[in-house]
């Protein structure tokens, strides 16, 4: 099965009133895309990096199946990553929503594994996908 494995971070900006994301991605043990965005949508923006965490992980769910892949690996520190999508958490904010609605669109085209990695524990691939959300904010 065509299978890629995607770390995802997210940051914040207090003074700039943005979050961002970072998204590593990886095919056959080789990262074969990087990079890092920023936001400011209005129902995302009291969710700090988390908002960032979740767009990471949105963009990396449509990329996967827009490439054509079967199976995501979803490296996430931040919980609510999966279990929003699983539903153990309730959405109840309109990002929230939007993300598991995201998520059930894609589901139906595209397995996807939720690995939870410990934050800023030496994985090299996170603390990249961490670098790349906050160089996106010029946090470094």
């Amino acid at each position: 099965m065509k299978t890629v494995e995607v770390y995802v971070d997210g940051s914040y900006c207090k003074t700039k009133k943005e979050y961002s994301s970072g998204v590593v991605m990886l095919y056959n043990g080789e990262v074969i895309k990087k990079c890092g965005f920023k936001g400011n949508e209005p129902s995302l923006i009291s969710m700090w990096n988390v908002a960032g965490e979740i767009k990471a992980a949105e963009y990396a769910m449509l990329w996967a199946l827009r490439m054509g892949f079967k199976k995501l690996i979803l490296y996430y520190d931040y919980m609510g990553i999966e279990k929003w999508c699983s539903g153990e958490w309730k959405t109840k904010k309109e990002g929230t929503q939007n993300y598991a609605y995201v998520y059930g669109k894609v589901k139906p085209k595209l397995e996807i594994e939720f690995v939870k990695v410990k934050a800023h524990s030496g994985n090299i691939y996170n603390d990249l996908a961490d670098r790349l959300a906050k160089d996106a904010l010029g946090l470094r």
